[in-house]
């Protein structure tokens, strides 16, 4: 027998590099060794195993454990492998503390007894903010014996992480219950568990609102837990709302990162999960039953009754509310999120097929009703969080079209969304290719057909005159904003976003973003569900074609906008609009149209107020008829400011005076205006607290040709004087 005794006499550290791996029938690490597996080598141990009295570090290393009935693990310290697999005949045996980062196998005839002989050995899939450990397929060999399974929750106050919010989880393993799992059996290790509440036994805290649910589908309703002393796997999946780890005790304390592990059986070919029953048309739950992540698709393929569609809960999908909300993942539009962002767990036009090892989702029976199944096939391999999908490809088919609907709250946070698929086939009427849209506790944005709320809605190829009928509700008091993403759209049809409430009609790019603007007041019909649609019509000729458009700043920090347009026919006027986050615009000056005759035409502002800041510029075009057109979007970068007080232009126009205020102190300020007698003709105080401000003043009487002295003084008592030019 081959045997590798890495001893401690002189050497300390081992590095393991080489790229053809390392064949062993038996490996001991010997105490006071670090053994170094270095880059993605393998390290096969053919008919022994692996005692570990040292330290083990993996790298992206694969151990091999092959051959027959063996101890494969041993020793005092703990070993972690990166991936493990565990091959040939008879049982693997652990007897140490093992754990694995990315990937377990079991292939062969081979069993693993993850627990030992006494079942009282730690086996453990780790799960981290980077890569969450999975069982790969199985088909003949198993797992047998206890596993611990962790699910990493992302809970925190750093950049890409979310606060104390709801958490829709799965339990794939059966053995404990919530007390010994979730609640870490009473204790508070760092990093693990969280708190428990609500009404009954055994909770952290005695609370009427419970922390930990599951959904009831007889009557469409969340279940309290009531005993944390109950078992805690449920094949329907729970919605629990994490704080944090068991640290974070109090309602308002600060949340961190959390695992939420349990220790149990896994479902294996020989431990096959059950199948879970779904009446038709009606909603229910499941739960992930792997220690792997599923492919959906998959699942609907092995199931009966169901449709291609899955609802996942996104706890960063705040709105105005900060409580989260349900994406809605359809089939019919490749996958892709009906919420997505730029920067949320869900990314805009992103496919997110996946269902997460200790991840539960929602799904909806079809006419008929069925059975949720599961198999070994329905595991894919990879991992990520629970809710942050990597860029993968889609899957759409190149002849489906596509009009993605987002909306944005006053802060910019994605609220809700929807889509529309258009393609031959798909069908006009209520079928299984539409997703009914689940309510969420915040802002709701759907589509509305047949006494129905959807969240995506397949249609037949666009025809004259189609219209989506938008259905929003809970939406406050304040401003929003709706992104159209049209994907594919076709060049001979147009679309006007009709809004019921102020009358407007405004002309939708069929290539490129919209963005509507829109407020709610408390006037009747502002807050309105129905008060937006979609109507498509026949291409016509526009009354102007933009051409181009630019911004650039000036020395004084102004800024001029200009643009170039073709076709000018019937136009009414043009509007300059500016925005700070490229989001939300406001006018900011008119110019009329000069040609209007179907020439071309150039154009010019000078924008006197810029701030110092990045500024976002657009054109809107308003023709003679109502019709209204925009431009794209163009950005100045922010000045490089440095301190000081400035008048501009100077000698001054139109007798107003404008001060620039750059990186000066908070507070009070005085402006006094003097003739060359030292007569006062204006003063005022007004307060400044950003670092670039612009204030005008208007003396209020007209200004003589002549030389003037601006008197400036903050609260500290530090003044300048200024030399104002009348001309």
């Amino acid at each position: 027998m081959k045997k590798i005794f890495i001893k401690s006499f002189f050497i300390f550290l081992i590095i393991i590099g080489a790229a053809s791996g390392i064949s062993a029938q038996v490996v001991n690490i010997n105490g006071g060794i670090k053994v170094v597996a270095q880059g993605a080598i393998n390290l096969v141990i053919d008919q022994g195993g692996l005692k570990n009295d040292g330290v083990f570090i993996p790298g992206n290393s694969t151990v091999f454990f092959g051959g027959a009935a063996t101890t494969a693990i041993s020793g005092p310290q703990p070993i972690t492998f990166y991936n493990a697999t565990f091959r040939g005949t008879g049982n693997k045996v652990n007897t140490g503390d093992a754990s694995v980062i990315r990937t377990l196998a079991v292939e062969g005839t081979t069993v693993l007894d993850a627990d030992g002989i006494s079942n009282d050995k730690p086996f453990t899939l780790k799960s981290s903010d980077t890569v969450t450990a999975n069982v790969d397929v199985l088909t003949t060999g198993n797992i047998i014996g206890n596993v611990t399974v962790e699910r990493f929750i992302n809970t925190g106050t750093n950049t890409g992480q979310h606060a104390k919010s709801w958490q829709f989880l799965a339990t794939p393993t059966t053995g404990q219950t919530f007390f010994q799992s979730w609640q870490e059996s009473g204790l508070a290790p760092t990093g693990f568990g969280t708190w428990l509440t609500g009404t009954g036994t055994g909770f952290d805290v005695i609370t009427a609102a419970p922390s930990v649910k599951f959904y009831d589908e007889p009557t469409a309703s969340w279940t309290a837990v009531t005993n944390t002393g109950s078992a805690l796997q449920n094949k329907l999946g729970y919605m629990l709302f994490v704080r944090g780890d068991r640290t974070v005790t109090t309602y308002n304390g600060t949340p961190n990162n959390t695992n939420m592990r349990s220790k149990g059986v896994l479902f294996t070919p020989v431990n096959p999960p059950a199948s879970i029953p779904v009446p038709a048309t009606r909603f229910q739950t499941f739960g992930n039953p792997y220690a792997s992540r599923i492919e959906f698709n998959k699942v609907y393929l092995a199931s009966t009754g169901i449709n291609d569609v899955y609802y996942a809960w996104d706890p960063t999908l705040n709105g105005s509310y900060n409580l989260g909300g349900y994406q809605t993942i359809s089939g019919v539009a490749g996958y892709i999120p009906t919420a997505g962002n730029a920067t949320g767990y869900y990314p805009a036009g992103i496919p997110a097929p996946y269902i997460e090892s200790g991840q539960a989702v929602f799904i909806q029976g079809n006419s008929t009703g069925g059975n949720v199944n599961f198999n070994e096939n329905c595991k894919i391999s990879g991992s990520r969080l629970i809710n942050r999908e990597p860029a993968i490809p889609g899957n759409i088919p190149a002849d489906r079209r596509f009009l993605f609907t987002s909306l944005f709250s006053n802060t910019g946070k994605i609220a809700d969304g929807n889509i529309v698929a258009f393609e031959n086939g798909l069908g006009n009427e209520l079928n299984q290719h539409d997703a009914v849209k689940i309510i969420n506790a915040g802002e709701n944005f759907g589509i509305a057909r047949d006494d129905e709320l959807l969240a995506v809605e397949a249609r037949n190829a666009i025809a004259v005159n189609d219209t989506i009928f938008y259905y929003f509700q809970n939406l406050r008091q304040q401003s929003y904003q709706l992104q159209l993403v049209p994907v594919n759209m076709s060049a001979d049809l147009t679309a006007f976003f009709i809004d019921k409430f102020d009358h407007s009609s405004t002309t939708i790019n069929l290539a490129d973003s919209n963005y509507i603007n829109f407020t709610i007041t408390p006037a009747p019909g502002s807050n309105a569900p129905d008060r937006f649609m979609l109507v498509f019509k026949q291409a016509t000729v526009v009354p102007v074609v933009m051409v181009n458009i630019a911004a650039a700043r000036n020395d004084d920090q102004t800024v001029n906008v200009s643009w170039k347009v073709e076709n000018e026919i019937n136009l009414q006027q043009y509007e300059i609009q500016r925005s700070e986050d490229g989001q939300h615009f406001n006018s900011i000056g008119h110019t009329t149209a000069s040609a209007n005759n179907g020439g071309s035409a150039a154009y010019l502002y000078r924008d006197e107020t810029a701030s110092g800041f990045t500024n976002f510029y657009r054109i809107k075009a308003i023709s003679n008829d109502g019709q209204i057109q925009y431009s794209n979007i163009v950005k100045v970068d922010p000045v490089k400011m440095t301190a000081g007080i400035t008048v501009y232009p100077n000698p001054v126009e139109d007798n107003i005076i404008t001060v620039r205020f750059n990186n000066q102190k908070s507070g009070n300020y005085t402006v006094a205006l003097t003739n060359k007698l030292g007569q006062l003709l204006y003063s005022n105080n007004f307060y400044i607290d950003q670092r670039a401000v612009v204030q005008q003043i208007k003396p209020g009487i007209v200004l003589a040709a002549g030389t003037y002295q601006l008197y400036i003084s903050n609260e500290d008592g530090n003044n300048i004087t200024e030399q104002v030019i009348v001309r």
